[in-house]
C-alpha cells in the first residue's frame, strides 16, 4: 500500500502526528550577533523548551552559528535538510522563529512544503501555528513571505541611510 494513504486509515492522525522526533536548527546572521549577544543560547532554550512541552525527542542539534539567511544555501541549513530527509524517524524541525529557518519568502515556504509532503513539519517555538488545517500552512507562508519583505525593508533603509551620508560628504565604506 501507498504510504501517502496510510494517514486517512480509521484512527491514524496522520504520519506526521506519529513521529515524536526532532532537530533544533539555530542561527543567527552574523559573527558579531554571534560573538557578542545571547541569541544563540536563547533560541536554543526556547526550542528545547518547545520540545519538551509538545512531548518531542530532539536527537540532533544544527546551526549554532552564524549564516545569512537571504539565500538557502546555507551550510549548516543544507546540512540539516539532508539529515531529516535520510533520518526517516524525524517529524519536527524545530526553530526559534520561521525566520530562524529562512528569509527567502517563497523559496522557504517551498521548502518547508517539501519536509511537510516527507512528513516533517516545520515548528517555530514562538510563532504558534496549526498545521493540521489549510490555514496553518497559509500563515506559515505569511510568516516565511514577511520575513523576505523585513529584509528587504531592511536593505532599503540601510542604503537610504549610505546614500545621504554620501551626499554630506562622508566616506561610509570600509
Amino acid at each position: 500500500m501507498d504510504n501517502r494513504f496510510e494517514s486517512f486509515k480509521k484512527g491514524n492522525k496522520g504520519l506526521i502526528d506519529d513521529k515524536i522526533d526532532a532537530v533544533i536548527y539555530t542561527r543567527v546572521s552574523t559573527k558579531e550577533q554571534a560573538d557578542n549577544n545571547a541569541s544563540l543560547n536563547t533560541q536554543m532554550k526556547y526550542c528545547k523548551k518547545y520540545a519538551s512541552e509538545n512531548g518531542l525527542h530532539v536527537v540532533e542539534y544544527f546551526g549554532g552559528t552564524y549564516e545569512s539567511a537571504k539565500s538557502d544555501e546555507r551550510k549548516e541549513f543544507q546540512k540539516m535538510l539532508s539529515y531529516v530527509k535520510k533520518k526517516k524517524s524525524i517529524g519536527y524541525v524545530i526553530v526559534y522563529s520561521y525566520d530562524r529557518f529562512s528569509r527567502s519568502g517563497p523559496s522557504g515556504a517551498f521548502i518547508s512544503h517539501e519536509l511537510k509532503q516527507k512528513g516533517i513539519k516545520v515548528v517555530s517555538a514562538t510563532q504558534s501555528v496549526d498545521h493540521s488545517d489549510p490555514s496553518g500552512d497559509f500563515m506559515e507562508g505569511i510568516y516565511h513571505l514577511f520575513s523576505q519583505f523585513d529584509n528587504q525593508l531592511r536593505r532599503d533603509k540601510s542604503m537610504t541611510g549610505m546614500i545621504e551620508k554620501l551626499k554630506q560628504g562622508y566616506w561610509v565604506f570600509y
